[in-house]
């Protein structure tokens, strides 16, 4: 080998040892790069927090229903006829007893009037029978006075036999007569009876004629005036007791066999930012009540959906006069109710299997899973009965990144 051939292979060989030197510390950088990287902290995670608190915790059902006032009602016109005269107007107060609307019924006055004709000539009738009988007593007494003096007389031989046995006759003839009279008189006063019974019956058939209040009250709506022809039944005028308030409801089925009588119940206009007021269930209907046969009951509002409903009323704890009568509310009913207990919102709850779970965050601000049983249910929140204790923070996990046990979290702030 020549000394230039040496040369060569000499740099060719330092080449590669700094090649090789240098690929040794590439490779220990990777790997202390590597080990740097993974012992290094993770970054904590932004989650929204939820601090466990005690609290309340409800079951309840969502109904809407129908304003009423107590004893509302519409009262109707008892016969055809017409509209004499209208004496009040919606809003206006009212006393039990208080005409309200008076109608005209024409031909129950001529009724009237010739029904007291009547009376009258029968009056006159049992007056000459009476009359009579007393004529007839008279006459059989004196008769009957006569024959027996005659009849002594004749035991003498004062007197003929024959004018005794003629007084004899006209005393049969009296009693006779008596008799007649006495059964004419009580025909004549069954008559009269019979006619005063047909008097009352057209009197009370015109007091029908004026619409009287059944109860103190307000006046709701009116639906005749003046000269209008009414038909049999035809409504004139609602109201009612304005000291309560009532909500009507018409309950499904499945709805009607959770409610119970004094049940708590939240009313609410139908609305955005509608105040609440508190009420009971004062009753509850029976039977379900199908669209055929809603018009023999008067609970509720009508039933449109065709299928049966339980009517039901739900009693305002107190009169605000808030409410106006006819409009539509909601009506929450409580079912259930627990106070001062551990309460989760279930949108902290998360599932493995059959068994519920919620991430924590422990005292070194990391996540870790804890297992929890419950016990009430609500529709928004839970109650925790074990698991949880008041205090600690409930990590909401987010949906765009899974959560690990372990994982450092810290609260997320709003922007």
């Amino acid at each position: 080998m020549t000394s230039q051939q040496g040369k060569q292979a000499f740099n060719t060989g330092v080449r590669w040892l700094a090649w090789s030197g240098a690929l040794a510390l590439v490779s220990i950088g990777g790997w202390l790069t590597y080990i740097v990287v993974l012992n290094r902290p993770a970054k904590p995670v932004p989650v929204p927090l939820l601090t466990v608190e005690r609290g309340t915790i409800e079951t309840t059902i969502n109904e809407s229903g129908t304003v009423e006032l107590r004893a509302q009602q519409t009262l109707q016109s008892p016969t055809e006829g017409a509209v004499d005269q209208v004496l009040v107007k919606p809003g206006d107060m009212v006393k039990a007893g208080q005409v309200l609307i008076t109608l005209r019924y024409p031909e129950r006055s001529t009724a009237l009037m010739d029904q007291q004709v009547a009376i009258q000539q029968q009056q006159i009738t049992l007056s000459r029978n009476r009359q009579r009988i007393i004529e007839d007593q008279a006459q059989l007494q004196a008769n009957e006075q006569q024959l027996q003096k005659l009849s002594a007389l004749a035991r003498e031989g004062a007197f003929a036999q024959q004018e005794v046995q003629q007084l004899e006759n006209q005393v049969r003839d009296n009693m006779a007569n008596l008799r007649d009279a006495q059964s004419e008189t009580r025909t004549a006063a069954l008559e009269l009876q019979r006619l005063q019974i047909e008097r009352q019956n057209i009197q009370q058939k015109l007091k029908e004629s004026t619409l009287t209040a059944p109860i103190n009250g307000k006046v709701l709506n009116v639906n005749v005036r003046n000269g209008d022809g009414v038909e049999f039944r035809t409504e004139l005028l609602t109201l009612g007791d304005p000291r309560q308030q009532l909500v009507k409801l018409q309950l499904s089925t499945l709805n009607a066999a959770l409610v119970k009588p004094n049940q708590l119940a939240r009313i609410s206009i139908i609305g955005p930012g509608a105040q609440k007021l508190n009420g009971r269930v004062q009753s509850l209907y029976p039977q379900a009540i199908t669209p055929e046969t809603q018009g023999q009951t008067r609970e509720g509002s009508s039933n449109q959906s065709g299928q049966a409903r339980v009517p039901a009323t739900v009693r305002l704890d107190n009169s605000r006069h808030t409410l106006i009568p006819g409009s539509q509310v909601n009506v929450e009913i409580i079912l259930k109710k627990r106070s001062n207990v551990v309460a989760l919102n279930t949108e902290a709850i998360q599932s493995a299997g059959s068994s519920p779970f919620v991430w924590v965050r422990d005292h070194q601000g990391k996540a870790y899973k804890q297992t929890v049983t419950f016990g009430l249910e609500g529709l928004m929140a839970v109650e925790v009965t074990s698991g949880l204790r008041p205090g600690q923070q409930v990590i909401l996990p987010p949906p765009e990144l899974p959560l690990k046990p372990g994982i450092p979290v810290i609260p997320k702030t709003n922007k």
